[in-house]
């Protein structure tokens, strides 16, 4: 059964559940949550004192249900699907957790998911083993000599060794 719980600083007009729906305590009626595509993180409008406050949905569950964000903590979703704001699916936790998580569940930007990624993993691993001379692989590859040296010492695609 769905619970619902004052947001923090609006108490006496939203309420936010524990499957991540807002509602308006005056009316009852369930706020139009909107997807910012940069981010793929739900947030919305809130309206108090003829001031609007964006907020995101991840951030109202855990602060309404668990309490305040810790210093030095953040919101990390369990399963990683950013859109699954349910309470049991949210944590207060550190940067480098929820880094590790995005590895876990391969939606971190690593590699060839990098927008300035210029070459493939297939290639990383061939130049990995190519014994001809760095300047040689670079000029063929179109990159810079001293990134074919920090790949071949893990450097660089670290991840991929």
């Amino acid at each position: 059964m769905e619970q619902w719980r004052p947001i923090i600083g609006f108490e006496s007009i939203y309420e936010v559940s524990d499957h991540g729906n807002v509602r308006s305590i005056k009316s009852g009626k369930l706020k139009k949550i909107s997807l910012d595509k940069t981010t793929n993180r739900q947030f919305l409008n809130l309206w108090k004192n003829n001031k609007q406050n964006v907020v995101r949905i991840h951030k109202l569950v855990l602060e309404a249900f668990v309490g305040q964000c810790p210093d030095g903590l953040e919101c990390c979703h369990n399963d990683g699907n950013s859109l699954n704001n349910h309470l049991s699916n949210l944590r207060w936790d550190t940067h480098t957790s929820n880094i590790h998580d995005r590895i876990k569940h391969g939606t971190s930007n690593r590699g060839e998911r990098c927008g300035t990624a210029k070459l493939t993993l297939e290639q990383v691993r061939q130049i990995r083993t190519d014994t001809r001379l760095q300047r040689i692989i670079a000029s063929e590859y179109n990159i810079a000599e001293s990134m074919i040296s920090r790949i071949k010492n893990g450097e660089r695609w670290q991840h991929d060794i």
